[in-house]
């Protein structure tokens, strides 16, 4: 197998990161009677929080909620009801013995990011952990990283699949995260997937 770069996103794509975000929403939103499945169809359909509240509880300030779940959503209180996929640990074992594996985050804290990848026990398969802490963007992060044509960018966000097509990497969207095949198709991702164990199917010929 020739050696290949594969940059992961993590949230929704490594994690399942839809019970931290759906508690949280019903803690700053006590008068929600929104199941998982109602909140987490809004979102993958691509409903941001702002145009929730809105239409569904006009009564919540959206300034109000947008800062106490930034100062929130990665604290270790929520972080604890993070998830592995089923496959992700056995696809970065496998890839991560003829390739190169980094990982490529939002997140605010780099502190409590690389506490949640010990306890998950995945820290270990990444060369490198990259994370914006709120000072860069991806984009910009991206350009640390030594890449070519032949190596793969996967993630399940849109704007994700955007920064690698501009950047020429292989880009591969998954469907089981934060937007539904539907939306990502829109994005032209080399490839949609609907698990990452398709990865290693469908993407790694």
């Amino acid at each position: 197998m020739m050696f290949k770069k594969y940059i992961f996103d993590l949230d929704g794509t490594l994690i399942n990161a839809s019970n931290r975000l759906y508690k949280l929403f019903q803690a700053l939103v006590p008068e929600s009677n929104f199941s998982l499945s109602d909140y987490w169809k809004l979102k993958r359909n691509k409903v941001n929080h702002q145009k929730i509240l809105s239409e569904y509880f006009s009564n919540c300030s959206f300034d109000v909620f947008n800062k106490k779940w930034l100062a929130l959503i990665e604290s270790p209180e929520y972080l604890q009801f993070d998830c592995l996929y089923d496959d992700t640990k056995r696809v970065l074992e496998i890839l991560s013995k003829d390739n190169a594996l980094y990982l490529l985050t939002a997140r605010q804290s780099r502190e409590n990011l690389l506490k949640e990848l010990e306890s998950l026990d995945i820290a270990r398969y990444f060369l490198e952990i990259l994370a914006t802490e709120n000072k860069t963007d991806k984009s910009e992060l991206l350009r640390q990283i030594e890449f070519n044509k032949n190596d793969f960018f996967v993630s399940d966000m849109g704007k994700d699949i955007a920064i690698g097509n501009d950047a020429g990497l292989i880009t591969v969207a998954i469907a089981h995260g934060f937007m539904s095949k539907e939306c990502l198709s829109k994005y032209n991702p080399c490839f949609i997937i609907d698990e990452l164990s398709d990865l290693l199917v469908n993407c790694n010929s």
